[in-house]
């Protein structure tokens, strides 16, 4: 170990503190403060200093010194100004995020305060703000039940119309990205919920469930439109069949005219769902079962997150389709 000449008698006491709490097993942090006359509120700061060692002049953490430029901690307005911006979206702030995570809630302390804590402190900051560690769940548009009725007995109509050689599959669609947020930081008493949307690169995958149990995806390389709907359709049918009567919702990649004119001389059936309908889609139940198995999770390109996402769908047992459909 280097030791380091201290000239300041404060700056030794300090430094024995940090000792002290090393060397003696079971002292906690406020004792070892007290042992040198420190109150508990200033072995909470110290040690938080003490952190700064890895990328810090040994002098400005010791002497306790304010960075150049930098303000050593935030005031008591900054502090109520922060604890207001993680009780609102991200979004208020201007950052394109749709909930608060510690290296975001640290980067705003940087650009906001011009305050620089570690992840560590930033996130205590969070949880004595009112902020736990929690899931959230998606949030949908809301169908009418009634619609959703509707559509039910009319589909169980449409079925008992079509020969025994059709094949009833259930397609639909999702985007991951590199890092998909199941969980993050949240006011405590409340239950989060996050639009479903991703504005980050990603990979685009279409996937189908069929009526015997069996499940197809495919990875798209463009973004979702009638040619990649056209293109999911010949699949379809090369894998099951001519007759396929397909359930899907109401993208406009897949209500698009051209998706229309070549179904029109197929024995293809198209059966839309009610608008805000994911609950009677069993390919849904795939995509959760999917995020459950890449969420929070950091891939470093899109190729690692592809190959993992098929490797986990490959390994989904696909659910039966009319427990669905027949709510």
């Amino acid at each position: 170990m280097q030791l380091v000449e201290v000239d300041d008698a404060d700056a030794t006491k300090r430094l024995m503190v940090a000792i002290t709490y090393k060397e003696i097993d079971d002292l906690t942090q406020t004792d070892a403060a007290a042992l040198y006359g420190f109150s508990s509120s200033w072995a909470s700061k110290w040690f938080t200093r003490l952190e700064r060692l890895a990328d810090e002049p040994f002098e400005e953490v010791i002497y306790d010194k304010p960075r150049d430029g930098r303000p050593a901690e935030l005031s008591e307005k900054e502090h109520e100004q922060f604890v207001e911006a993680l009780h609102e979206s991200p979004e208020e702030v201007g950052y394109d995020a749709p909930a608060w995570s510690v290296p975001l809630a640290r980067h705003y302390l940087s650009e906001e305060f011009d305050v620089e804590y570690c992840e560590r402190h930033v996130r205590r900051l969070m949880s004595e703000a009112g902020l736990s560690w929690k899931t959230a769940r998606p949030e949908y548009y809301k169908s009418n039940e009634r619609a959703q009725e509707t559509w039910q007995e009319g589909f169980k109509k449409k079925r008992d119309n079509l020969d025994d050689k059709y094949t009833i599959l259930t397609i639909d669609q999702t985007r991951q990205v590199l890092s998909t947020l199941i969980y993050a930081w949240f006011p405590e008493g409340e239950r989060p919920s996050l639009p479903v949307t991703s504005a980050w690169d990603s990979i685009k995958l279409l996937g189908a469930v069929s009526d015997s149990g069996e499940a197809f995806f495919l990875p798209c390389a463009e973004n979702f439109n009638s040619d990649t709907t056209t293109r999911l359709l010949n699949a379809l049918q090369t894998e099951f069949g001519e007759k396929i009567c397909v359930v899907l919702d109401n993208a406009s990649y897949f209500t698009a005219n051209k998706v229309q004119e070549f179904v029109e001389d197929t024995p293809i059936e198209l059966c839309y769902l009610p608008r805000g309908s994911p609950e009677l889609n069993p390919v849904e139940e795939c995509w959760r079962r999917l995020d459950q198995v890449l969420g929070n999770r950091l891939f470093d390109t899109l190729d690692e997150l592809r190959e993992a996402a098929l490797t986990a769908l490959d390994d989904i047992e696909p659910p039966n389709i009319f427990t669905y459909l027949y709510l």
